[in-house]
C-alpha cells in the first residue's frame, strides 16, 4: 500500500515550511486538524457537529419586538408568493 518513510515525511514538511513560511504553517496545521475532526463528526453522527458561536450583544438593529394580533385579521386577504399556480409560458 503507502510505504511512507520518516524522511518522507521530513521532506514534505521542510517544503512546506519553505512555501508557506513559519507564521501560516500552524494556523493551516490547525484548519486541517479541524477539518479532520469535523468529518469524523460528520461520518459518525447524523447532524453535524460544529463550534459553538460567540455570543453576539443585541444593537438596536437586531432587537425586534413581537407583535400581537389575531391571527384571522392578519393573514385574510394576503396572497403569500408560491401559493399561486404557476402562469403557463409565452410561446415565443
Amino acid at each position: 500500500m503507502l510505504d511512507i518513510s520518516p524522511i518522507q515525511i521530513l521532506i514534505v514538511l521542510v517544503i512546506a515550511l519553505l512555501v508557506f513560511g513559519p507564521k501560516r504553517l500552524p494556523e493551516m496545521g490547525r484548519s486541517v486538524g479541524r477539518g479532520i475532526r469535523e468529518f469524523k463528526g460528520a461520518m459518525l453522527d447524523d447532524e453535524p457537529r460544529s463550534t459553538p458561536a460567540r455570543p453576539v450583544a443585541p444593537t438596536a438593529e437586531t432587537v425586534t419586538t413581537p407583535v400581537v394580533a389575531d391571527d384571522d385579521a392578519v393573514l385574510e386577504g394576503v396572497v403569500v408568493p408560491g401559493d399561486a399556480p404557476p402562469r403557463p409560458a409565452d410561446p415565443a
